[in-house]
């Protein structure tokens, strides 16, 4: 699988590296996604980031999508398959962990004592 980062290194997938990141079948998968983008209302930059050239043979065929994180953890949430729970683990992970933080310490007046 290709992941996919464009502009300031966000990453993007098409259906298809969806599908095989998912573990689930295309039918699936696009339902789900198709009434995400229908039901949601969801700024154009969250709906998809671009395309992406599709290849058949060495000619050029088409177009694919590529939808952005936002996308990609929304449809975690609407797919039920072991690789869609493992997703949503790791992310809720990431949220919960703790980032270090640096107190900053200032001296004020004199200090060369």
């Amino acid at each position: 699988m290709q992941i996919i980062r464009k502009g300031k290194g966000d990453i993007a997938m098409t259906e298809s590296e969806l599908v095989d990141f998912f573990n689930v079948i295309w039918k699936k998968l696009n339902y789900q996604l198709q009434l995400l983008l229908k039901i949601f209302s969801l700024h154009p930059e969250e709906r998809n980031i671009g395309e992406v050239e599709v290849f058949v043979n060495g000619q050029l065929k088409g177009y694919a999508l590529l939808y952005p994180l936002t996308i990609i953890i929304a449809l975690s949430y609407q797919l039920d398959s072991m690789e869609a729970h493992l997703f949503r683990k790791h992310v809720c992970q990431r949220l919960l962990k703790p980032t270090s933080i640096i107190t900053p310490i200032f001296l004020i007046g004199k200090t060369d004592t």
